[in-house]
């Protein structure tokens, strides 16, 4: 019984002290990252678009020249913004591309998509966080 007892206690002090910890962090994961993007009708138009990037183009220039987002008029820069708030395929593609990268192209409903992701942020204090989206 004592075996026992000195178990359960030990699993309830590792509770204790991971539970508080696991509970905080779990909205400290919260990230947004800054996002412009090239939209074109067909996977052909975005390959074509990226080869241009990749011999010294720049992103911007062809968001301005070939997207038919409106936000061509800002150089394809769609801002900040943070899962849960964008097309999912876009979304999984975006945050998962390394800074600075242009990605594969992207197949959405609208359309097919170069993405260049610019800047990360990470929320290191949940009450920012809130302040900022709720």
């Amino acid at each position: 019984m004592k075996v026992i007892l000195s178990i359960f206690c030990w699993v309830l002090a590792a509770f204790s002290i991971y539970f508080p910890f696991a509970y905080f962090h779990k909205d400290m994961d919260k990230q947004e990252i800054k996002i412009s993007h090239i939209l074109v009708n067909t996977r052909e138009e975005a390959l074509k678009i990226k080869e241009k990037i990749g011999s010294g183009k720049s992103f911007e220039e062809m968001a301005e020249q070939h997207s038919l987002c409106p936000s061509k008029e800002q150089k394809g820069d769609i801002g900040f913004n943070m899962r849960g708030k964008l097309i999912p395929e876009f979304e999984n593609a975006a945050f998962t591309l390394p800074l600075k990268m242009v990605s594969e192209p992207v197949q959405t409903r609208e359309g097919w998509h170069l993405i260049k992701v610019y800047e990360a942020k990470y929320f290191s204090d949940k009450e920012n966080f809130e302040r900022r989206y709720f």
